[in-house]
């Protein structure tokens, strides 16, 4: 492949003729990663997503290139962040999470508790006799409580059984039950405890406290306010920046390609028809749900769409701006994050080397805003 020519309008639309070797076939990623490199070695800043046609040993690509633009200014943008300190519920409520994590264990002849740990047997079928993913159980130990591995019919019936007992129960298995087949269907199990190991919260004494390498159960609780207030003002911090990034954005004044904005709505079309396929609705049923028309749904992408484009061709300015570029090591690291070892999965890297960029602007800008709290009110 090379490029034969790069063809440039006043409205920012780009156009890159590329021209194939004999016999040369190569998919659309392909052909976009090496639009985007070739852009990159002519120092030029594409902005957007881009659509190909094909005509014999030629493949036009149509993108466009992020325009010019006077950015605000970036360094010594300041402000306030408020922080509440935690209530005592709060407190509590830290500490019994601390508890649960040194909970002490026991076992004897009693019946099963909800909270407590079980080893099982077990085996289950849907009422027409089918087996699915999960009906068998083998010396499995399961926590007796809500939302853990058992459903929640099977817990409740082990609780009050002791070890030797056998159990049955017909229940309902969840909608988001695993397995497709039987999610939301009847299954019936049965089974045998083999085991209760019962578990109970620790007391919330000076020994709990030193545990966590704190001398009493007062320095313990200064030290859960102390980790909230940290928890809470990264929080905060994080809000107003994403806040003051937007702010950034809006002083901005930019004139999109057209282009841009329209690929980008027809992205976010296709997005949004594949969700509702795997999701089973029809279109006009989440139209329905949303009370609106088709027409009304399609302006209102097409406003998202261009928001999403100001937002990514402002961060594209900044670090282009400051000489802020995505190398080939990252490129390819945030490729391995994206496929997480999926093999033969396509990435569009034109995509992904923006993103790159634009999270890079933002980084940038974020690390030169001046955020403090705010004098901090205390109860």
């Amino acid at each position: 492949m090379k490029i034969e020519k790069w063809v440039q309008d006043s409205a920012g639309r780009l156009d890159a003729v590329v021209l194939l070797d004999a016999g040369e076939k190569p998919s659309t990623v392909q052909v976009l990663e090496f639009v985007d490199r070739q852009a990159g070695a002519e120092k030029i800043w594409l902005l957007g997503r881009a659509t190909l046609q094909r005509k014999d040993n030629r493949v036009l690509v149509l993108t466009c290139v992020l325009p010019a633009m006077e950015l605000p200014q970036l360094e010594g943008r300041t402000a306030e962040y408020r922080l509440k300190p935690p209530t005592d519920a709060q407190v509590e409520q830290q500490l019994q999470a601390l508890a649960r994590t040194r909970m002490e264990t026991s076992e004897d002849e009693k019946p099963a508790r909800a909270g407590d740990l079980a080893t099982l047997d077990f085996d289950a079928v849907l009422e027409d006799g089918t087996r699915f993913s999960g009906s068998m159980g083998r010396d499995g130990r399961y926590h007796l409580a809500a939302g853990e591995e058992l459903p929640e019919g099977v817990w409740q019936t082990v609780v009050g059984k002791k070890a030797g007992d056998g159990f049955q129960c017909r229940v309902q298995l969840p909608y988001t039950y695993e397995d497709k087949r039987a999610a939301g269907k009847n299954a019936v199990y049965t089974g045998r405890v083999k085991k209760i190991v019962h578990q109970r919260i620790p007391m919330l004494n000076d020994a709990f406290a030193q545990s966590f390498g704190q001398e009493n159960m007062t320095s313990l609780r200064a030290m859960i306010r102390k980790r909230f207030l940290e928890q809470e003002a990264g929080t905060a911090r994080r809000i107003v920046s994403q806040r003051m990034l937007h702010a950034l954005c809006d002083e901005t004044i930019v004139v999109l390609p057209q282009l841009a904005v329209e690929l980008e709505a027809e992205y976010q079309w296709r997005q949004l028809e594949n969700r509702l396929e795997k999701s089973g609705i029809s279109l006009d049923s989440h139209l329905h749900r949303l009370h609106k028309t088709r027409e009304e749904l399609d302006a209102s992408i097409r406003v998202h769409a261009a928001e999403d484009m100001k937002l990514r061709a402002v961060f594209l300015a900044v670090s282009r701006q400051e000489g802020l570029t995505a190398s080939d090591a990252e490129t390819e690291a945030a490729v391995r994050a994206t496929t997480q070892g999926r093999a033969g999965a396509q990435i569009d890297r034109m995509q992904l080397r923006q993103r790159l960029c634009v999270e890079k602007g933002m980084r940038y800008v974020t690390e030169r805003m001046a955020l403090k709290p705010a004098k901090m009110s205390m109860r």
